[in-house]
């Protein structure tokens, strides 16, 4: 077989994560003026492993289940050969299909960069390199694959993925010196698209339909790690705000702190807690609800905030405390402990990470039986 060679691996937005995030609709926001063209936007934190979500490990309110895990495996002592400058030029081939030391290298820093938004640092080890090449071999058995089953995507779909890249540059001027300095040309960029859309289109199609995550299995999830399935304690609080500006004088802020001083003797004699904060608080989010800031949990205020809050008994009010935003007076209406957060309300983040894992290891299968039918040779 005659062998072929492609950029499209260049700077491919790496991890079979890529092609869960099609299904799943996971789209964490890369920052504005940041982007790297052939990164697929949108996509899902990239995994060494493929798999999304590990049973065990719940996701805790408000996180998204599956996040990226990367496990490196025990050191080789044919590892010290597995470093960039001692790679040959050409890592691996896939049917014919060669995957070049650049692509290796830049395919790695991605993977990194990928791995840090999402709070993981992984270096750059021996085992580290084995493992994206793995991840590049199986992306390229599954874009092939795809092309020989007819798997494509229109010129629509490439249209919008290449505009979505685009998009994700402040200017067009930014955008052309990204390509120009990794080597891409838009015609490049749009084949790469092309047979990444192709990819997934082919997971989409062919593995996805095959996940099946029962009610049944979510309840047994559920029951079987209830006790980390917790809420935090919470607090309904209201407050009186009198805000002092960073470059207020101390007379300002001696007159500030006299008001809520005098507020506060009001409260404290009886008057409507609520009606002042309607009349006098500086926090427009809440004074118009009577100074009602709803549910918080801790670390969601100011510590000297929360410590006040926090040594408050029901319907207790603080004295006047100072934060950087001004002075308040702070009145805890309720307090809710910590408690097992009921199944309704993480019944469909449990299904989600389960499906994440099942289609996860669906594609590692899949990808293991196209390595076992094809040719791929490995030189690292």
């Amino acid at each position: 077989m005659n062998e072929k060679t492609s950029p499209r691996l260049t700077i491919l937005g790496l991890g079979l994560a890529l092609l869960l995030a099609a299904w799943t609709g996971c789209k964490p926001a890369d920052k504005k003026g940041e982007a790297t063209p052939g990164a697929t936007p949108g996509t899902a934190g990239t995994t060494a492993s493929g798999n999304s979500g590990q049973p065990g490990q719940p996701s805790q309110p408000g996180q998204t289940p599956g996040s990226p895990t990367f496990s490196i495996t025990p050191p080789n002592p044919a590892d010290s050969a597995v470093t960039p400058d001692k790679m040959p030029a050409v890592v691996a081939k896939v049917n014919g299909q060669s995957i070049k030391k650049d692509d290796l290298v830049k395919g790695a820093q991605v993977v990194q960069m990928r791995m840090a938004q999402a709070g993981q640092q992984v270096a750059p080890t021996p085992q580290f390199y084995r493992q994206v090449l793995d991840e590049l071999i199986g992306i390229t058995l599954l874009q092939q694959e795809a092309k020989a089953q007819g798997v494509a995507p229109t010129d629509q779909e490439v249209d919008r993925q290449v505009a979505a890249q685009k998009g994700q540059f402040p200017s067009e001027e930014a955008y052309k010196k990204a390509l120009q300095q990794t080597g891409l040309t838009e015609a490049m960029l749009r084949q790469q698209a092309r047979e990444q859309i192709a990819a997934q289109k082919y997971v989409q199609t062919k593995v996805v339909p095959n996940v099946n995550v029962t009610e049944q299995a979510t309840k047994d999830f559920y029951e079987q790690n209830k006790d980390k399935i917790r809420a935090p304690e919470r607090m309904h609080l209201r407050h009186i705000l009198i805000a002092v500006s960073q470059q207020a004088t101390p007379a300002d802020k001696e007159k500030a702190k006299a008001k809520a001083e005098d507020l506060l003797k009001q409260i404290q004699g009886g008057a409507d807690f609520a009606k002042l904060a309607q009349a006098n608080s500086d926090d427009s989010s809440s004074k118009a609800n009577g100074g009602d800031l709803g549910w918080a949990s801790p670390g969601q205020a100011p510590p000297i905030f929360e410590k006040a809050a926090m040594a408050l008994k029901p319907n207790q009010v603080s004295p006047v405390v100072e934060s950087p935003y001004g002075y308040h007076i702070i009145q805890l209406l309720e307090r809710q402990a910590p408690a097992t957060v009921p199944y309704e309300q993480v019944k469909d983040r449990i299904g989600m990470m389960l499906k994440q894992k099942q289609a996860g290891e669906l594609i590692q299968a899949r990808i293991k039986e196209l390595r076992a039918k094809g040719k791929v040779e490995v030189y690292i």
